[in-house]
């Protein structure tokens, strides 16, 4: 090149710099206005910039406002709206049984686990694979495997209450006597799951403390919402996932090894012992049907995290919704009274069809609901009707419970603690006679509903009967605590509940000394 053209070169080099930010502008102006007026999606209501961008979708996500921004949305576009390009999001009971009854609805492939883990039962977006998954673990979760796991739910539970008033008949100054309840909960469905999962307690209750482990899951959790949110935004994913902090990055590895290396010692025990693992290896054995040992390791993994979380952050809601509302725990405990004769009648068979415990329960689920942020769908090839609505092939769809569930349409003063709402016909109050009970799906429903449901209920029926028989639970002053305030990212960002004891005289004295743990 001669020395002349040269210098015309680079006297052309700052116009062809200034163009280039230029026409990434215009391109994706033009990707917006394709998306808000020419997209198949195009006819739904919602807002504008939401429908040419993800980025608002995940800025709200992040920053734990997902819910709330939602509702705001639904209760001014309507029913069914458009959340994001290529996302519908329903806001109507129907949609239960229309996205996830259906066996031809997949998962959502923008999925929470990290590149390197092995498909699992709840992760996977492979029909097969999940039905699979579902058969050689269905023995694990029966009435015959609830009978035999009875008696480690009791006797965490037993393990709780005792700590509970140990910590009661300890010296206090001033007689005050306040537990954070968040970790009693976390330990409680920690130690439950650690047992029925890996074959070994993680010995919280024992130690009235956090396992290591329990650290690391709280950092796996946060990895997996993070990794969701950079899969949305798929030019810039490699990106994102690179500003994961190496804190968190190193606790997921830590997390991973630690479980794989307990799973797999389990998997190494010849033991009848009564948890998850024996029933799904005599499945395995007698079956066509195996999976892998990294599905193994990684099917287990995923069911620590799903069993702990979700029955912590429901027991936490509660005993919050119990300590607000005197008047429902004083109702409790008096058919609590009327039931048994002592603690030790409480049980897990005993704890059935108790219709009050039953709603109390139910209300809670309904307003302190675990995954508030809805289950992501992706519609069949060649498209499908759902709630009436013709949603495009490839469209990600979902039901936004947070919605449904605080909708007047659906449940009368939906804002308000009622379990009454829950009773049978005969007993419920005038007002609440037509409340669609049906629009609350906790454990969601059809083949991608929660195996674990019978195991949750039994383990919150359980503990809430024995807590409430030995204890009055209270609110305190200066410790304010709102679950409606609480960040809401794909599940609930819990926070400490600051609760009163007060023993109830019938409840016998414990002096079992325990290791305090530090507030």
């Amino acid at each position: 090149m001669s020395q002349a053209s040269g210098i015309m070169a680079l006297g052309f080099l700052p116009h062809y710099a200034l163009s280039l930010p230029l026409l990434f502008i215009a391109v994706n102006v033009v990707i917006a206005v394709r998306r808000i007026w020419f997209h198949p999606l195009s006819k739904f209501p919602g807002p504008k910039l939401w429908a040419a961008s993800r980025i608002p979708y995940v800025l709200s996500l992040l920053r734990g406002k997902l819910n709330e921004d939602m509702l705001k949305m639904h209760e001014k576009y309507g029913d069914v709206i458009r959340l994001a390009p290529n996302e519908i999001s329903f806001g109507v009971e129907e949609a239960w049984k229309d996205i996830y009854a259906s066996t031809w609805t997949q998962r959502s492939e923008k999925g929470f686990s990290p590149n390197d883990m092995p498909q699992n039962i709840v992760t996977t977006v492979g029909i097969n694979v999940r039905a699979r998954m579902r058969r050689l673990l269905a023995p694990s979760f029966n009435e015959q495997a609830l009978k035999a796991q009875s008696p480690v739910l009791e006797m965490y539970a037993s393990i709780l209450v005792k700590r509970l008033q140990a910590i009661y008949n300890a010296p206090k100054p001033g007689g005050d006597v306040i537990v954070n309840m968040l970790d009693w909960v976390n330990f409680y469905s920690l130690d439950i799951i650690g047992d029925l999962a890996m074959g070994e307690s993680f010995h919280c209750l024992d130690e009235s403390t956090y396992h290591p482990w329990v650290r690391t899951l709280f950092n796996f959790i946060k990895g997996m919402i993070i990794v969701a949110a950079a899969r949305f935004l798929p030019a810039t994913e490699y990106l994102l996932q690179k500003f994961i902090p190496k804190a968190i990055l190193e606790r997921q590895r830590q997390h991973t090894e630690f479980t794989n290396t307990k799973i797999l010692q389990r998997l190494e025990l010849k033991t009848d012992r009564p948890d998850f693992l024996t029933p799904f290896l005599k499945e395995m054995a007698k079956s066509e049907d195996k999976m892998s040992l990294g599905e193994i390791q990684s099917t287990f993994a995923i069911i620590l995290v799903a069993g702990s979380e979700t029955t912590a952050t429901t027991l936490l809601g509660i005993f919050y919704k119990l300590a607000s509302h005197p008047e429902k725990q004083d109702k409790l405990y008096a058919l609590l009274r009327e039931r048994y004769a002592s603690d030790s009648d409480i049980n897990v068979e005993s704890t059935k069809d108790f219709d009050y415990l039953d709603a109390i329960i139910n209300e809670a689920l309904r307003l302190c609901y675990a995954v508030p942020g809805g289950l992501p769908r992706i519609s069949p090839p060649g498209g499908d009707t759902y709630v009436g609505h013709y949603i495009p092939e490839g469209t990600s769809i979902s039901i936004r419970p947070f919605v449904v569930l605080h909708s007047e349409r659906y449940f009368k003063r939906s804002w308000d603690f009622i379990p009454e709402r829950w009773l049978p016909l005969k007993d419920r109050p005038k007002d609440h006679v037509n409340d669609c009970l049906s629009a609350s799906q906790p454990f969601n429903l059809g083949p991608t509903s929660c195996i674990g449901k019978p195991l949750a209920w039994a383990e919150i029926r359980l503990v809430v009967a024995k807590v409430i028989w030995c204890f009055n639970v209270s609110m305190t002053e200066g410790r304010p605590f709102n679950w409606d305030t609480l960040k809401m990212m794909m599940v609930v960002e819990k926070e400490p509940l600051w609760l009163r004891l007060q023993r109830r005289g019938h409840c016998g004295v414990i002096s079992e000394k325990i290791t305090f743990y530090e507030a």
